[in-house]
Formats: C-alpha cells, sequence, structure tokens
C-alpha cells in the first residue's frame, strides 16, 4: 500500500530539520530555503510537531532540485545521527545491544510516521529490515527510502565501526542517474530496482554491545513514546510536548527554564501556564516529575555513579540530589540500589 498518498499520513519534523541542516551545509541559506519551501528553518524547534507526509516528500523534492546532488539523502543521514533529534534515536542508542535498539526502533515507527512501515523479519544468519510503502516512482519517496536506511546504517556504525557494510541493500526504485555515492557509502551488496526496500544485518553485529547503553534512561523514553503513539492523530497536549523537551534538555545538560521551553514550544512564556494550567498540569510539576522517574530509573537499573546521575537529571552536586531522593522515594540511592540488586 502506498501509505505516502493518504490523507492522514503524518512525519514529525524532525527529517525536515535534518534536511535543512545538510541544506545549509550545501550553502543553501535561511532566506532561500524559506522561500522554496515555505517552513521557516527557526520554527524548527519543536520536535514532537506533525508535519502532512506530503509537505515532507516536497521538501525533499524542492531541495534536490536545487542541489542536483543523488547523494544528498545519505549525507543528511548520516550527519543527522550527530545532531540526533528524534526521541526513538535516543531510545535506541539507550539499549544494551544493536538488535535491541533496532527492535526498539521498528515498534515505534508509528512515533514518527504513518507514511510507511519498517518491519523485521528473519534471515539467513541475521535480521532482514524492509521498508514498505513509499511510491518508488516519486522522487521524494526515493529520498525518504534512502534517508531512512542511511541512516539506521549510520547508527549501527557507532558499534559495528565504520568499516562495516551490510551484506545485502536494495531499493524499490530505480538507481539515480549517478550512484557512485551510494555504493561508497552502502558497500557492494547494494542493488535498485529490487521487489523491496530493505537492508540485512548478520548476527555478529546485532549482537554487538551500545556503548551508549542506559536502560533506565531505555525505560523512560519507552514510556514517553508510548504517549507519543497513543496522542497521534490528534494535537501532542502540551504537557507531553513540555515532557518530551525536557528529556531532551536533561540528555543534553542544557537550563530547564519555562522561558526555554516556551521558545521551543513558539508560545509565549504567559501562554505556556495557561495550556498547561488548563490541562491540569504546571511547569514545576512536570519537570520535577521527568527527574525523578529519569533519576529513580537510573538508580535502579543502570550501574552509573550517583554523582553522574545526580548532574545527568539536573543536579549541582551529589548531597541535593540525596536530599531530594530521599523525599521523593523515603529511601537513599544506595539503599534503594542495593535493594534492587537483591531481588535481582
Amino acid at each position: 500500500m502506498d501509505r505516502s498518498r493518504h490523507g492522514a499520513a503524518f512525519h514529525t519534523v524532525v527529517t525536515v530539520h535534518q534536511v535543512f541542516q545538510e541544506a545549509f551545509r550545501a550553502g543553501i541559506g535561511r532566506s532561500e530555503l524559506r522561500v522554496l519551501t515555505g517552513l521557516d528553518p527557526d520554527e524548527l524547534t519543536d520536535f514532537s510537531r506533525r508535519l502532512p507526509v506530503e509537505r515532507l516528500l516536497a521538501v525533499w523534492e524542492t531541495v534536490m532540485r536545487r542541489l542536483h546532488d543523488p547523494g544528498f539523502p545519505l549525507r543528511a543521514a548520516h550527519n543527522g545521527v550527530r545532531d540526533a533529534r528524534s526521541a526513538v534515536y535516543f531510545l535506541a542508542a539507550s539499549c544494551a545491544t544493536v538488535r535491541e535498539g533496532i527492535a526498539a526502533s521498528v515498534a515505534n515507527v508509528s512515533a514518527w510516521t504513518t507514511a510507511y512501515t519498517i518491519s523485521a523479519t528473519p534471515w539467513q544468519d541475521g535480521m532482514s529490515l524492509v521498508l514498505d510503502g513509499l511510491d518508488p516512482g516519486r522522487l521524494g519517496a526515493r529520498c525518504e527510502a534512502e534517508f531512512q536506511l542511511a541512516d539506521f546504517l549510520a547508527s549501527i556504525r557507532i558499534a559495528a565501526g565504520d568499516g562495516f557494510v551490510p551484506p545485502r541493500i536494495t531499493f524499490a526504485h530505480p538507481a539515480p542517474r549517478d550512484a557512485s555515492a551510494h555504493r561508497s557509502y552502502f558497500g557492494p551488496g547494494l542493488d535498485f530496482g529490487a521487489p523491496h526496500t530493505e537492508m540485512v544485518l548478520p548476527d555478529n553485529v546485532l549482537d554487538l554491545p551500545v556503548h551508549t547503553a542506559q536502560p533506565g534512561l531505555a525505560g523512560v523514553l519507552a514510556g514517553h513514546i508510548a504517549g507519543l503513539r497513543a496522542a497521534h492523530g490528534t494535537p501532542p497536549s502540551y504537557a507531553l510536548r513540555v515532557r518530551e523537551w525536557l528529556l531532551d534538555q536533561f540528555l543534553s545538560g542544557k537550563r530547564l527554564t519555562v522561558a526555554s521551553a516556551a521558545r521551543a514550544l513558539t508560545v509565549s512564556e504567559r501562554t505556556l501556564h495557561r495550556r498547561l494550567a488548563a490541562e491540569g498540569a504546571t511547569f514545576r510539576g512536570i519537570c520535577e516529575d521527568t527527574r525523578r522517574q529519569l533519576a529513580v530509573d537510573l538508580v535502579r537499573t543502570s550501574p552509573r555513579a550517583f554523582k553522574e546521575i545526580a548532574s545527568s537529571v539536573g543536579f549541582a552536586d551529589s548531597r541535593s540530589f540525596h536530599r531530594a531522593y530521599l523525599r521523593w522515594t523515603g529511601t537513599t540511592p544506595g539503599s534503594d540500589r542495593m535493594a534492587g540488586s537483591l531481588v535481582r
């Protein structure tokens, strides 16, 4: 089924943001992008925002026709991993192995798009990732397919090394006029005009550990993404959008202020307070709840030092973190971790 023609299909703005970042690197200015696409690059800051997939495909086509560069989607994916903005990406990066990260990504595809599907099926001594639902006859859909498989591969290479090439990778669409960038990026197992768009990964790569694994964080993000998936089809609540922003700030080590949250959600501070109040929430309450859940999960399920956890959830020092933890749980981080290890 060609989901890209379905009027209800959506895609988060994360991909458009990464396309724009690569367009900047290619020499297209902000004002020119604004005129070409009708989107303001400076307003793509709310990464829970969703666009009709037709808008995404049109952005791909506009930029590609401006640059005439068949390798552009691959570079956008490769560089996009360094500028990760997706909650699903952070979830995959928090999993213990490459296999678990891919499984988490596949399970949560609808958190970032309903325009196509990605499924994982067993393959000889490995796994096949199959992307289905994009029209192979449309330029924008071809770019999106190439970007997504290149993005998966770029993430896998963080664990497997830059030299890893998949034994088989195919696209349902015809080869571009110049496929040299594709063959260099994907390796000799690449083919075009195939029955499916897919990438095969061997077991020895799937079982590699992820160096950024954080089990507690993975649990928090999984719950957060479930909320995004449940909300799709209706505008996400402001409480949910603030929670997503907070998680990104905690991961990035940035300051947590109402002013910066309001800027990210492109509303005034007063409007943000009013809309949260209408939902029975406050910025301070959401911040405290997100901090508490993340901290407790990290203490109970990860081996990270308490000082590191304190810093990652926004505490200036270990002493203030211990006091807050005692208030939240009625016990200390050390006692809580020991009790958890005894249960396990």
